[in-house]
């Protein structure tokens, strides 16, 4: 009868563990689906769930230890009466050795039983602990990353500051010459304002329209009169060029040439006798010349302007879609981060709560073994 009771102390301890073990796996399995179902709400619901599984929690171990403490109760004052129950009965020293022995037998063998618990929950605690380091080196990588991301940022928000100066420098320079040439504009309408007053006030030719025609009109005749008398301008300097050479050259010459002074008289009307359209026609190709190529440099200029001003907005529309997604980076990392360090908190007190249970367990049944030796 004896070794009935202690067999079925031991089958209550063997349930007792097995049902503690598929507890642990059961909340573990819980923990993992509730954990992937509710992924998309942490956010919102994150503060609420840590406290109610942190309550829910406290109330499993307290009803858990409740009902440990109840059946170790139970157990306890059983083993009291059958122990004074045993002690009343006169029975004969063999079987109090054999009784004994089987005790001891048993309770060596529930001591091997917890030894292999402990040595489970020993890895699992092991287990448990790289778990957490792994977690905290994946809270270093991240910090790391947001370091990184943080001075990259600055970075780009520097070589921005840099572009937006340097655009403002080209935008100046560019107003200055727009006003520069403003001003020379200005001039040169005022130059040909006083032209054509000139040319109205002296010119017998030149036919009034200021009643008659329209505005387009005089627009244009202004600008042939304009024409007109600038080239009378310039064939006048031309022609009073050419006899204050021919004047020096005579001075040049002196009287030592007084015998070749017929011949350099009937060249000299030679000369003059060459038409001045050939000179005309070259000064005015020359000039022409120098106009094109004048305004040739200005239209490149202008287009090395206007596609250097294209780049450098380019440039800067690329560094804002890049700041701004920095920016995005650094608020996902930022967020991982919380949703690393929230997790990696519930996951320690967790197990740690469960480790403490699981010793305080493991202490109470060491001490029944104790007393029921």
């Amino acid at each position: 009868m004896e070794s009935n009771n202690l067999d079925s102390k031991y089958q209550k301890l063997a349930s007792e563990y097995s049902k503690l073990r598929a507890q642990a796996s059961v909340l573990k399995k819980a923990v993992i689906d509730e954990q992937n179902k509710n992924s998309s709400l942490r956010e919102v619901l994150r503060q609420r769930e840590t406290s109610l599984r942190r309550a829910e929690q406290e109330v499993d171990s307290l009803s858990f230890r409740n009902k440990q403490l109840e059946l170790r109760v139970a157990s306890l004052q059983e083993d009291f009466e059958k122990e004074v129950k045993k002690s009343t009965k006169n029975q004969k020293v063999s079987n109090k050795v054999r009784t004994h022995e089987n005790v001891g037998d048993a309770l060596n063998h529930s001591e091997t039983i917890l030894a292999e618990e402990l040595q489970k929950k020993i890895m699992e605690n092991a287990q448990l602990t790289s778990l957490i380091d792994d977690k905290s080196r994946d809270i270093q990588l991240q910090s790391d990353r947001i370091k990184e991301l943080e001075t990259q940022l600055a970075k780009r928000l520097n070589e921005g500051t840099e572009l937006e100066r340097k655009l403002r420098r080209e935008i100046d320079t560019l107003a200055a010459r727009n006003s520069e040439l403003e001003t020379k504009l200005v001039d040169a309408n005022s130059m040909i304002g006083s032209e054509d007053a000139l040319s109205a006030s002296g010119s017998d030719n030149t036919p009034l329209h200021t009643n008659s025609t329209s505005s387009e009109e005089r627009i244009a005749f202004l600008e042939k009169e304009v024409f007109h008398w600038r080239t009378q301008y310039e064939i006048l300097k031309i022609s009073d060029a050419l006899p204050f050479d021919r004047s020096k050259e005579k001075l040049h010459n002196g009287p030592c040439s007084s015998n070749h002074s017929d011949s350099k008289m009937q060249n000299e009307s030679n000369k003059e006798q060459l038409p001045k359209e050939q000179m005309l026609y070259d000064h005015f190709s020359k000039k022409y010349e120098d106009l094109l190529r004048a305004k040739c440099m200005a239209e490149s200029r202008l287009t090395s302007y206007l596609t250097e001003c294209e780049n450098f907005q380019n440039n800067l529309d690329n560094l804002m879609k890049e700041l701004k997604e920095k920016d995005i980076e650094l608020k996902e990392a930022q967020r991982n981060l919380g949703i690393a360090d929230e997790d990696l908190a519930t996951t320690r007190i967790n197990y740690e709560e469960q480790i403490s249970v699981l010793t305080e367990q493991v202490i109470s049944l060491s001490e029944q073994l104790a007393s029921s030796k």
